[in-house]
């Protein structure tokens, strides 16, 4: 929580920085800098009210602006930097520029910037690009295409194009083309999707035309649009033709006919089998789509409509046809007939007479009688022609059957009844077939011509009727007259041009070649183009190749391409030599090479090369290359398709050191094209190439074969050659043979010339002439002397006889074995390793010694390694471990001897006989693959291996003795390893002193010295874990970096690196202090070199800290745990010593400030204390933190601080403390007393509570939160000072007991069991001052809370608490958890997390429930945590015998969900205080659950408490459903807070009105009593009493008359009462006027109901007062039916005001109501006014009525009540009433009137007075 609200802080703070800023100057701002780019597209976003994509667009083209004046200046870089920032990429936007730009020098700039960059990478990418920059303009002049993707494409540039998916861009690129035309986008078309675009947009005729151009060969596509060259080349694919078929709407008929070619056939048209057929015999592919027509239902539509003769057609299975037969009974005879004809032919015997058999039976079935066939004449016609018919026969066959009636015979029997039947007369002569067809009369022509023979060569015909044509030299050639042809043209040239070109030759070569091409079968005509083409001089090899290849191979497809055509016979080459390998067709693939090499170079035919590829025939690949001089890339390219990849690597390489000189005699293939003179032929040529080429096979044959027997070791020498026979036979004597004794016998022999016997002269002229057969001879002679031959042969064969002569003469007779090893180790090491095995295998068959022998052999002559050759090494082992192994002239050989020469053999054999390392390990492989050492104790040949396979190179170059190598202590593997790091081959000497287990420190440290020496010094994690693999002492590493330091010079960036690095080191390690380092003053150099450092180069450093920091603060989030004087033993304060300062300069002062400000931030305080000390510099703030914590540890008082400090600290007012306060924990203590103090505490009580906190604590702590509150760098330590003192002061403890517990949980657990002050201040600054997480606070409130929920819910918690207190929720910290919950709310830091939690508590409460009845149950931490709660709180008290029962109580359901109904009203809060949506919708969710668990339970009081508790009663309806429908309403009525009444009172009025449940007025009415809400009941009444005044007008009223019945009578009553109520409550709310309006309401129903009752009385229809809806309705009724008193009544009703001078006319004086006037007197005054309107009223009555007595008579008595005497003498005068006038006049007012107007008979509009 305290990141998110540091992250908004910070975004407040940017955004009230950019207030008064313009838009444009924060965008180039944020994206300069790279920083806060999001916040400000957030910003600007929601000051212009539009959404940040929207705004992102604008923002990116301010960039593009800004960035577009930085390069306009040449400043690429910022520009770069720029677009970087932004996202943008880089080559993109530069490419795009230049390509913009105006100014060519700035664009050429531009480009040389991204050629620099990456010049590679550049080079492959600006193809792509200048593509893309090509779209971009052609987009930008179609408006309305970018207007369509707007969307998807906002802004038209280079990388919008780039980054939009594969498929939209080619979607894009459809559109684009089809908008502008652009052939050049064709290429990069999808087929698919033109199709697409073209089903969509419904362009009918380019489909058609696509259709159409699939059926074009390649001749006629040349003639073809660019689109349509697409068409053709582009196949419809299956899915392509469905889509159509799904899209088009109404497709044309063309294109329904190029669709049924393909076998597609839209919806409407699949199962019409008539547009079937009609759309197949138009598009004539009938018979291509048999199979689609034998699917459908052909047979039964073509014979019921009687095609017959088409069901003939392939299209008609006879499938269906047989299935027909079954089915169609009375035609059975006609379908067997058509299946017979279908399934025979009439050209096979067989088939004819199987069908003349099918008609007749058909005829015998259909045609009973005789008469049946004169309707079918051609039955009989059939008949004839299966006889032997003839022209006679015909004859009277004609006229003796019906077939006359057949018009085609008729003309055949009109001349055979005209003429005899061998005239001829009746056929058509030439003459009538030219008059007929050609309208050419020739017997008239031929008397026009007076008898000129008629010809096809007569001038004058040709002249007239023939076409005008001249003849060529191709149709000569046609004519097979090429030299005549060649003759023509040259001749017809000059006549024309007087001149003959090469390109004239050449045009007419071309077309003669096209005429051999297009007659390819025609052998004669080929043969005369190609002399016609000699004869002109140019070449025909190519086209005799061509034409070769077209007649020897199989015919190729006519659509093919020329490479696709040439592929295609390499195949069928292929498959040819594949049918007769035996045969290679060198004539065409010479052929096919010569068309590949001149026409297509470089792309020339694999087929055949990948086939013997593929079977590693390499001796033919050899053949081909060699004969054809392929290139090697050829033979590259074959490599992936070797069976064996090795072989075709190795044969790549032997051709690739082929000397040139050989190279050059090779044939060649390619001729060079042939010039005028040239004489020499072709063949001669080759011939003279061949030539070459076998004499240069010839000498290299010999020369291999010279160095194979030079190889091989022959026995030859260099000298001449003697005759062996004539040695023989000099050799050769009767002697008897001798016996050689001794070795000084044999030499004396050898060397002398005195004559032996036979075998001994050949021996020695074997030695004389080196002939080393001369001693076979001899030892099949003298088999006594055989070892003695073998010795003499060795020696001559390794050319050895002069060395082991002179050996000979030192080797004692009884040591004769050492000269015999001398000769074998010679022979060894001389590499006559054949040489030996020979020897033995000839002399010596038996030998063991031949297996090893044989070993050393295969190894060295034939690098023979495999297991066989292992095998012989095993031999040779397993009998020397039998004591079998002997040797000539040797006799008993100790076996440890035997043992140790054998292993210096293989030795000698390795360091002799190899030319590469490869063999060498190889060979050292094989013996450790051996393992002969379970046989023998062998030296270490694999630890040799590993020291061969690291050091070989070197072991040649330093020339080490490999016998010395077999001991593993050898002195020769220390030199090598000396040598190698000597050398600097430190990677070798390393890994080989790893191998040998030696020292590897000095290794090392020469690696990182030449390293250093080199300028390169690694990352510092490399040189650690290089320590590590080797296992070196740290101290090596501490030694380098110093080294390295000191060579990097005094100041610098990277000597701060590495001093910082050593100093890890040491730290790491933990090194003490030594004669080689000096920890004290590295780290005062460190230091002293960051000080001196530019400030440029701050930023990239990091701050070095102590070892206390990063390994023990850091792992304890940086909460201080020490005491002061630990602090300073930490950082040994009181050891350093420094042997040379350097004076500081202001400067260096104010960085040494800042760096020891930076680590009091960051927490390290020791490594600030150590600083201080080498530096003798303390700041302010370092001062004030040690100052508070001597003062908070008692170590000194506020009397030490000097007097500026005293008055700084003095200036501090108490309003700065809050810094280190929570307001609303900050309670006055003793308003928190308990209220059980009493005034009978005795005063010491009362003085030793007053004591805590003690007045000299009180004045340190205000000291402290001084100290705190003036401290601007390292806060954090100065707040755990301050809140570690206050909390021990509240806690009554040690400060130092509470600094040094890291257990937060313990101090928390002393602050609720102790009876401290500021409890929740405490909680509080423990959390702080141990900073703890959210997380954990989270935890630990969410345990708290959860116990205090827990504990009350047992029956007996302690035995001095009351049962009632067990129901309420335990307090926490001394505070109430329900109503000061808000106080633990501002504990949390993220009161979501503390809600998340107290829900998981839910979650294990329900895990518990399971749990409870032994069901399986999720076990989480909030598990653990409330099973520990329930073990702790859930034991019951000692019983009084002391025992306990050791079980935890066991909850109830009931008491399980007051426990989660409590838990989830606490989350609510939790996440109301947050506003957390997710939260709050958990709490409802699971409260919604549970409200069905409550309901079922019928805990109503529960579910009271749930709805109450979390307060949203909307979203909790369900809960009234629970209630209502469980008739517990009136559990919602309970006694409440009053800040719960009214939203509960809210809540239910709403429900009840929108819900509107059953007995829901009862309920509103009984909530509206409870809650005292008398207008809502007055309202109910109200509303009642109307519903009945409806009621009663639907069912009784009828022209404004109430029929009577006691029903009415009974709801005018109710609705009377209704209104009563009304009127009570709204006097009851002091709603005077709804009273007064329900009041008037109350007595219209009194009134109505008397009217009803007294209509009742006299069963007669009722007035209707209650539905009066107009003002002439209350009219009528007022002057009609009403008394006064009810008038009255009705007036206040309906509010209309009554015309009291028309009712009384209206009942007074007209009805005669003879009371209405006494009744008005007694409601109403009457004046003048009135009574004159009444007269008024009647006067006009008058004339329309007749009047009577009566009515006088009432006038009367109205006049009388008149006041003015003029009025009253006036209207009586008027009326005519004398009585009223007389009286007047006799009254004592007659002088009055004696002075009026009596004459005027009109009324004064004024009275008088």
């Amino acid at each position: 929580m305290h990141s998110a609200q540091a992250q908004a802080q910070a975004r407040d703070k940017i955004f009230k920085s950019w207030s008064g800023i313009s838009e444009v100057t924060i965008i180039k701002e944020v994206a300069t800098k790279g920083e806060h780019i999001d916040l400000c597209l957030e910003y600007w976003a929601k000051k212009r009210k539009i959404p940040i994509p929207e705004y992102r667009h604008y923002f990116y083209d301010v960039v593009q602006a800004y960035v577009q004046r930085l390069l306009s200046e040449r400043l690429v870089c910022k520009a770069e930097d720029v677009i970087r920032n932004v996202d943008r990429d880089v080559k993109c936007f530069f490419f795009q520029f230049a390509c913009e730009c105006q100014d060519e020098e700035l664009s050429e700039f531009v480009l040389d910037h991204l050629r620099n960059r990456e010049p590679l990478m550049y080079e492959q990418e600006e193809p792509v690009l200048a593509y893309h920059w090509s779209l971009v303009q052609q987009l930008r002049e179609c408006g309305a295409l970018v207007a369509k993707h707007q969307v998807q494409l906002p802004r038209v540039h280079i990388e919008a194009l780039m980054t939009l998916p594969e498929e939209a861009l080619q979607l894009l690129l459809v559109e684009l083309y089809f908008a502008n035309g652009n052939e050049s986008l064709l290429g990069s078309l999808s087929k698919e999707l033109v199709w697409q675009h073209l089903v969509d947009s419904n362009q009918q005729t380019k489909l058609q035309r696509w259709c159409r151009c699939q059926e074009l060969g390649v001749e006629a596509q040349e003639t073809l649009s660019p689109l349509e060259q697409g068409f053709a080349a582009w196949k419809i694919d299956d899915n392509m033709y469905e889509y159509a078929l799904e899209q088009l709407k109404q497709p044309s008929e063309v294109l329904r006919n190029f669709f049924a070619r393909a076998g597609y056939f839209f919806k409407d048209e699949s199962g019409d089998i008539p547009t079937l057929l009609r759309r197949l015999c138009t598009m004539e592919c009938l018979g291509k789509h048999a199979d689609l027509l034998s699917r459908q239902p052909l047979a039964k539509y073509l014979l019921d409509r009687g095609h017959h003769s088409l069901l003939l057609m392939d299209c008609v299975p006879v499938a269906s046809l047989e299935q027909l037969a079954s089915s169609e009974t009375h035609q059975e005879a006609l379908i067997n007939l058509i299946v017979d004809l279908k399934t025979n032919s009439l050209t096979e015997n067989e088939g004819f007479e199987l069908i003349s058999k099918s008609v007749q039976a058909y005829l015998e079935k259909t045609h009973d009688s005789a008469d049946s066939f004169e309707g079918h004449p051609l039955l009989t016609f059939y008949d004839f022609l299966g006889q032997e018919p003839s022209v006679r026969s015909l004859e009277g066959f004609l006229t003796s059957t019906s077939l006359g009636r057949v018009p085609y015979l008729k003309s055949l029997t009109a001349r055979f009844d005209h003429g005899p039947t061998s005239s001829s007369s009746g056929l058509p002569t030439a003459q009538d077939l030219f008059l007929k067809f050609k309208q050419v009369n020739l017997p008239l022509l031929a008397s026009v011509g007076h008898g000129e023979p008629i010809s096809f060569s007569n001038a004058r015909l040709c002249q007239r009727y023939a076409r005008k044509s001249q003849l060529n030299y191709t149709h000569y050639l046609k004519q097979q007259r090429s030299a005549y042809a060649v003759y023509y043209l040259i001749t017809e040239q000059l006549q024309l041009y007087g001149q003959i070109t090469k390109t004239q030759l050449f045009h007419a070569c071309e077309t003669v070649t096209q005429m051999a091409l297009q007659h390819a079968s025609d052998e004669e005509l080929v043969t005369h183009c190609v002399a016609c083409c000699e004869m002109l001089g140019f070449d025909t090899q190519p086209l005799r190749s061509f034409l070769l290849l077209q007649r020897k191979l199989p015919k190729r497809q006519s659509g093919e391409s020329y490479s696709e055509l040439l592929a295609g016979w390499d195949r069928d080459l292929v498959q040819q030599l594949e049918v007769n390998p035996t045969e290679f067709p060198l004539e065409l693939y010479q052929s096919l090479m010569r068309l590949a090499v001149r026409d297509t170079p470089g792309k020339l035919p694999v087929a055949l090369l990948e086939h013997y590829a593929s079977k590693n025939d390499w001796w033919h690949l050899l053949l081909i290359f060699q004969y054809f001089d392929l290139p090697l890339s050829e033979l590259k390219k074959l490599l992936p398709h070797f069976k064996s990849s090795p072989l075709g690597v190795h044969l790549l390489r032997a051709l690739s050191y082929e000397s040139s000189g050989d190279r050059h005699h090779k044939r060649s293939f390619q001729r060079p094209p042939r010039r005028s003179g040239e004489t020499q032929t072709n063949s001669s040529q080759e011939t003279m190439t061949n030539s070459s080429h076998s004499s240069n096979q010839d000498s290299s044959l010999q020369q291999l074969q010279r160095n194979t027997d030079q190889s091989l070791c022959t026995l030859l020498t260099h000298t001449t050659r003697q005759d062996i026979f004539a040695i023989i036979l000099c050799s050769t004597n009767r002697q008897p043979d001798e016996i050689i004794p001794t070795t000084a016998k044999f030499l004396e022999m050898m060397v002398g010339n005195t004559p032996y016997c036979s075998s001994i002269n050949l021996l020695r002229h074997c030695i004389r002439q080196e002939l080393p057969v001369l001693a076979v001879l001899a030892a099949t002679l003298s088999e006594q002397n055989r070892d003695w031959c073998w010795l003499v042969w060795l020696s001559v064969a390794s050319g050895q006889w002069s060395h082991q002569l002179q050996e000979a003469s030192k080797v004692r007779e009884d040591n004769r074995s050492e000269w015999v090893w001398s000769l074998i180790r010679e022979a060894v090491a001389g590499g006559h390793v054949n040489a030996l095995l020979h020897s033995l295998e000839i002399f010596q068959p038996d030998c063991k010694f031949t297996h090893l022998c044989r070993f050393l052999q295969l190894t060295a002559h034939q690098e023979d390694f495999s297991d066989a050759t292992i095998v012989e090494l095993r031999q040779f082992f397993f009998s020397w471990s039998q004591d079998s192994v002997t040797l000539p002239l040797c006799g008993s050989l100790p076996r440890q001897q035997v043992l140790h020469r054998s292993i210096s053999l293989l030795l000698i054999q390795l360091q002799s006989n190899f030319d590469c390392i490869l063999l060498q390990q190889r060979f050292l492989d094989c013996i450790c693959r051996s393992d002969v050492g379970d046989i023998c104790e062998l030296p270490d040949f694999c630890l040799l291996h590993k020291v061969f396979g690291v050091a070989a190179t070197w072991l040649r170059k330093l020339s080490i003795d490999l016998e010395q190598l077999v001991r593993r202590d050898s002195s020769e593997y220390r030199r090598l390893v000396d040598a190698l790091t000597e050398a600097r081959a430190y990677e070798e000497a390393l890994q080989l002193a790893t191998l040998l287990q030696l020292p590897l420190g000095d290794i090392v440290y020469g690696k990182w010295m030449a390293e250093l020496e080199a300028g390169e010094i690694r990352p510092h994690q490399e040189y650690e874990k290089e320590i590590q693999q080797h296992a070196l002492a740290p101290a090596i590493l501490v030694s380098f970096l110093l080294q390295a330091a000191s060579s990097v010079g005094q100041v610098g960036l990277r000597r701060y690196e590495l001093l910082q690095s050593t100093l890890g080191v040491i730290k790491q390690h933990h090194l003490f202090p030594n004669e080689s380092f000096d920890r004290d003053q590295i780290e005062y150099d460190m230091v002293l070199c960051y000080l001196q450092l530019p400030e440029d180069q701050l930023s990239l450093l990091t701050i070095y800290h102590s070892e206390y920091y990063e390994q023990i603060m850091l792992q304890e989030r940086c909460v201080l745990y020490k005491s002061f004087s630990e602090l300073k033993e930490l950082a040994g304060i009181d050891d350093l010593s420094i042997a040379d300062k350097t004076k500081l300069t202001s400067e260096m002062e104010t960085r040494l400030n800042t760096l020891l400000n930076t680590l009091l931030d960051e927490g390290d305080i020791v490594e600030a204390l150590r600083l201080q000390e080498l530096f003798e510099f303390r700041p302010n703030d370092l001062r004030f933190i040690v100052f508070a914590m001597a003062l908070a540890e008692g170590m000194t008082s506020i009397s030490n601080l000097s007097s500026k400090e005293r008055q700084l600290l003095g200036e501090i007012e108490k309003s700065a403390f809050p810094k280190f306060n929570r307001i609303t924990l900050n309670q006055n203590v003793m308003n928190r007393c308990d209220s059980d103090l009493s005034d009978s505490c005795s005063d010491s009580v009362a003085m030793e509570f007053e004591e805590i906190p003690s007045k000299e604590k009180q004045q340190t702590l205000d000291t402290l939160l001084g100290i705190g509150s003036k401290l601007k760098f390292g806060v954090e330590l100065g707040r755990r000072i301050v809140l570690a003192y206050r909390a021990a002061m509240y806690l009554d403890k040690e400060y130092l007991d509470v600094l040094r517990t890291k257990d937060a949980s313990i101090l928390l657990k002393s602050a609720a069991a102790e009876d401290c002050l500021q409890r929740l201040l405490v909680v509080s600054d423990i959390q702080i001052s141990t900073r703890m997480t959210p997380e954990e606070i989270a935890e630990c409130l969410a345990i708290e809370l959860t116990t205090c929920i827990l504990r009350p819910r047992f029956y007996i918690f302690h035995a001095r608490e009351q049962p009632r207190s067990a129901l309420k929720n335990a307090d926490l910290w001394g505070h109430s958890i329900d109503k000061d919950f808000h106080l633990f709310l501002d504990l949390a830091p993220n009161s979501t997390m503390l809600g998340n939690c107290l829900l998981e508590y839910c979650d294990a409460l329900k895990a518990y429930r399971r749990y409870q009845v032994g069901k399986v149950f999720e076990k989480t931490e909030a598990f653990d945590n409330l099973s520990k709660i329930i073990t702790l709180y859930g034991l019951p008290t000692p019983s009084p015998t002391g025992t306990l029962s050791g079980i935890p109580q066991v909850l109830s359901h009931k008491k399980l969900n007051q426990i989660y109904v409590e838990l989830l009203i606490k989350a609510h809060l939790c996440f109301v205080h947050e506003c957390s949506m997710e939260g709050i919708v958990s709490v409802l969710q699971k409260a919604k659950v549970l409200n069905g668990q409550l309901a079922q339970a019928k805990s109503w009081s529960l579910i009271v408490r749930m709805l109450i508790g979390i307060a949203r009663y909307r979203e909790m309806f369900y809960c009234f459903d629970s209630l209502i429908e469980n008739e517990q309403f009136e559990s919602l009525l309970g006694q409440f807070d009053e800040d719960q009444k009214g939203g509960l009172r809210q809540a239910i009025l709403s429900y009840l009105r929108e819900y509107q449940p059953k007995n829901g007025k009862e309920l509103l009415r009984l909530a509206a009593l409870h809650f005292l809400m008398y207008k809502e009941l007055a309202e109910m009444w109200t509303e009642e009493a109307q519903e009945l005044v409806n009621k009663i007008q639907t069912i009784a009223e009828q022209t404004n008359k109430l029929k009577c019945s006691p029903e009415v009578q009974a709801l005018l009553q109710q609705a009377l009462e209704n209104y009563t109520h009304a009127t009570e409550n709204y006097l009851l709310d002091n709603k005077l006027l709804l009273a007064q309006h329900s009041v008037s309401r109350a007595e219209l129903m009194a009134m109505q109901l008397d009217l009803f009752n007294k209509a009742l009385e006299k069963r007669q229809m009722c007035v209707s007062v209650i539905g009066v809806r107009s003002r002439e309705q209350f009219r009528e009724l007022v002057n009609t039916h009403l008394s006064v008193p009810q008038a009255l009544i009705l007036s206040r009703a309906y509010g209309y005001d009554i015309n009291w001078s028309e009712a009384i006319l209206s009942q007074f004086v007209v009805l005669q109501v003879t009371n209405y006037l006494q009744e008005y007197l007694c409601h109403q005054r009457i004046n003048d006014d009135v009574i004159e309107q009444v007269v008024k009223g009647y006067l006009l009555y008058c004339e329309s009525n007749a009047t009577n007595y009566k009515q006088q008579k009432s006038l009367a008595q109205l006049v009388e009540l008149i006041k003015s005497v003029i009025l009253k003498y006036k209207l009586a005068s008027i009326l005519g009433l004398k009585s009223i006038v007389i009286s007047l006049i006799n009254d004592s007012s007659v002088y009055y009137l004696r002075d009026t107007n009596f004459g005027r008979t009109d009324f004064h509009t004024e009275g008088e007075t």
